[in-house]
């Protein structure tokens, strides 16, 4: 029962801020001021329907004769959005067709979308509900395929509304179901979803599932507390509310909300409208409770306050409730007056419903003229039920080929998801079995590395060791040499040039003997002694200084070393520096390290020569070893093996060395180590 107080408040929100906002924000909103289009509109406003019709045509004629089909498909999806200044119902036909053609030539989806939406709501103002519907499923698809979930939501909630008109309660319902789970996947979508779940709530109660209703419009309070300012809708949650607890019989509380809307500050001046149907309900729900105390003069202000709104199916339901006053007051002349007041305004606003309900009452309050009552009841029952199941059967068609696009859709992308998932899967076997061959390799080549690094320090020490013994056994043949050296000079000195010695002092005993021939044989026997003995003495003296010349053995092996023909080599040394007595640690170590810079000063520095030089100061060896090759940044080099190898065999000197290299300018390497001398 009084269906159109909930229609005028809700659906008025609905047609205005869902059926027609912002679809253009996704193409482009308005044009230019200064545009041609934009003039003429604001011209169209302020002169003769004759003159506006001219505007209208001058407006389509130059948006048709665009210099470029970008430019043209703005202009006429402008003129469509723009319902207002194309008021001429063929043109705005052909305006929209050739917008949708415009788009569809450079692929617009979106605004092909918007098109097809400006086409449904100028059907929907028509009271071409069935059209309206098809287009505004034409426009849902095309954004689905797109993905703008809020457009797609909206829409769904506009064609849900549409569906509550013809009451097609279920379809409305499901849509509007639909249409939350869209909003709910978005940010700032608390208005949105106010107005899905007043929706809900209306259908509920029209399906007089009034629990339900009651819940759906606690969650449109709940969602309209996120929203400042929004007082107004919230009254209107409140008034559709009473509905319910009206049409549930619970008056008390039907009549609580009515006063609650009835006592908001600004309602009057703010929304006369809905002030004139809580006013209404309000006097219904007191009628229904058998309280008539002040019914007739809320009754007699809600009229008045509709004539101002010019709202005749509103108006027509309050002289309806007014017949049902003076029914109850049992004065049936009075309401049978009121009764053909509705009836007139029902007629005159195409208040079909209300119509028909007052004919009901007519025909119990007017007896004489029941039957012509029951006939007109009976015709246009009829007429509209088979209206009303035509339209039930296309929108159940359309709806069904819309769910059944979205099914497609759906199985399309869930097809195309499968396979994305398996290319995905196929992708990562590959990349596993890669990167498995990878490191497979890498260990196989880090082990054949970590080999070949174990063979070559194996080999290392093996060198060093035995460099270690060739030393050892080189001083053990020069210590051999020297004492064989030694012993021959012993000899030479003590027997040989004793006895000789000896000799010739006999000799000289025996030139005492006065004889001339004796004289003469002893003086030669004793110059030929005396040559062998300065002889042997000398021979003597060279073994023995021989015997204490230490030989370089240290020195020899590092020019063995550097006898490369590749490049030229240098070495300096004091060759009066005992070398050799340095401890073998210190001579094997500093040979390694000029062994393993003069290799790197082959392989990596480019260089025509390399230069070696020994000093010794105070107590420290110092070794200088220098190129001419290429050079390096120090701070930036990385640390080879090679470098590595030198700061241990340096460490374990307990020395320090220092590498001065320019790129471009050759490399110098300095070793300073403290001595130690063996003492054999």
């Amino acid at each position: 029962m009084n269906k159109i107080y909930i229609f005028v408040s809700a659906l008025f929100l609905f047609c205005i801020s869902c059926a027609k906002t912002e679809p253009k924000k996704k193409i482009q909103s308005a044009l230019e001021t200064n545009d041609s289009i934009s003039i003429w509109s604001d011209e169209s406003y302020k002169v003769d329907s004759k003159r506006k019709l001219e505007l209208q045509y001058k407006a389509y004629q130059f948006a048709i004769d665009s210099p470029t089909d970008s430019l043209k498909s703005i202009h006429l999806s402008n003129l469509s959005y723009n319902q207002r200044f194309i008021s001429d119902s063929s043109l705005y036909r052909q305006v929209n067709n050739e917008a949708i053609l415009a788009n569809q030539k450079i692929k617009d989806t979106a605004t092909i979308g918007a098109a097809y939406w400006d086409l449904a709501y100028f059907m929907e103002n028509r009271i071409a509900y069935d059209s309206a519907f098809y287009y505004y499923s034409e426009a849902l698809n095309l954004y689905n395929q797109i993905n703008y979930k809020e457009e797609v939501g909206r829409l769904y909630l506009i064609m849900a509304s549409i569906q509550m008109k013809i009451k097609d309660y279920i379809g409305s319902e499901a849509n509007t179901i639909k249409a939350i789970e869209y909003f709910k996947t978005l940010e700032n979508n608390s208005h949105h979803l106010y107005r899905s779940y007043n929706l809900l709530g209306i259908v509920l109660t029209d399906l007089k599932e009034y629990e339900k209703s009651l819940a759906y419009y606690k969650e449109a309070l709940f969602y309209l507390e996120k929203i400042p300012d929004s007082y107004i809708d919230e009254v209107t949650v409140i008034n559709n509310i009473g509905v319910t607890y009206r049409n549930d019989k619970q008056y008390d509380k039907a009549i609580e909300n009515f006063e609650k809307v009835l006592s908001t500050n600004n309602i009057l001046s703010e929304k006369p409208s809905l002030y004139g149907l809580a006013l209404s309900n309000l006097a219904t729900s007191k009628l229904y409770k058998r309280d008539t105390s002040n019914v007739r003069n809320l009754f007699n202000q809600a009229i008045k306050i509709k004539k101002k709104e010019n709202d005749l199916g509103s108006i027509a339901a309050s002289y309806y409730n007014y017949a049902e006053l003076e029914a109850f007051a049992h004065d049936t002349t009075a309401a049978i007056h009121k009764a053909k007041e509705a009836e007139r305004l029902a007629i005159e606003g195409e208040s079909n419903e209300r119509l028909l309900k007052t004919w009901q009452f007519l025909a119990i309050l007017d007896k004489e003229n029941a039957s012509g009552y029951f006939k007109n009841f009976i015709k246009l029952n009829d007429s509209l039920q088979n209206e009303d199941r035509k339209q039930q059967n296309k929108f159940a068609r359309i709806r069904f080929e819309t769910d059944e696009f979205i099914a497609e859709n759906i199985v399309l992308e869930s097809e195309k998801e499968t396979l994305s998932k398996q290319k995905q899967i196929w992708i990562g076997i590959a990349i596993g079995f890669f990167l498995l061959g990878l490191s497979i390799y890498i260990i196989i080549n880090q082990r054949a590395k970590n080999q070949k690094l174990r063979f070559d320090q194996q080999q290392q020490a093996n060198n060093q060791e035995i460099f270690n013994l060739m030393l050892t056994q080189k001083q053990k043949v020069d210590e051999v040499k020297r004492l064989e050296q030694k012993r021959i000079s012993e000899e030479l000195h003590d027997g040989v040039l004793g006895k000789m010695l000896g000799a010739r002092m006999i000799l000289t005993g025996l030139n005492k003997r006065a004889t001339d021939e004796a004289i003469q044989e002893k003086s030669k026997a004793l110059s030929s002694l005396q040559e062998i003995e300065n002889e042997i003495r000398s021979i003597s003296h060279e073994l023995s200084h021989s015997a204490y010349q230490k030989i370089n053995n240290f020195t020899d092996s590092v020019e063995t070393l550097l006898a490369n023909k590749k490049i030229k080599t240098i070495f300096h040394f004091n060759e009066d520096e005992n070398w050799d007595s340095f401890d073998s640690d210190i001579k094997i170590n500093a040979y390694r390290i000029i062994q393993e810079t003069f290799q790197n000063a082959i392989k990596h520095s480019k260089c025509s020569y390399f230069e070696v030089s020994f000093y010794r100061n105070d107590d420290n060896f110092n070794v200088i070893m220098s190129d001419n090759g290429i050079g390096y940044n120090v701070n930036k080099g990385k640390k080879g093996i090679g470098l590595r190898n030198i700061t241990s065999r340096i460490n374990k000197l307990k020395g320090n060395f220092h590498i001065d290299s320019t790129e471009g300018k050759g490399t110098t390497i300095t070793l300073n180590i403290p001595i130690k001398i063996n003492k054999k």
